[in-house]
């Protein structure tokens, strides 16, 4: 894993278990398209990385949706869910 990537997994990772922690039901965090990501088509490892460290803390991947930030640019909304 490269630097940036591991700061955001990491970063989201530490987030999650906070929530988790504080007794959540839900956790809705935003990820943002990789800078570096020149291609349209293939797997965006970032976000893969985010979702495996959210996951990690105890939460569940329920729902996703993909919009675009003011710039053009896709942000994910995945709604994880704490597991049972």
């Amino acid at each position: 894993m490269g630097f940036i990537k591991d700061s955001k997994a990491n970063a989201i990772g530490s987030e999650a278990a906070k929530a988790f922690e504080a007794g959540r039901y839900f956790f809705t965090p935003r990820l943002n398209y990789p800078a570096t990501m020149h291609g349209m088509t293939g797997d965006i490892a970032d976000w893969g990385l985010m979702i495996q460290a959210v996951e990690s803390s105890g939460w569940q991947l329920t729902d996703w949706s993909v919009g675009m930030d003011a710039k053009g640019r896709p942000e994910a909304y995945p709604v994880f869910r704490r597991r049972a």
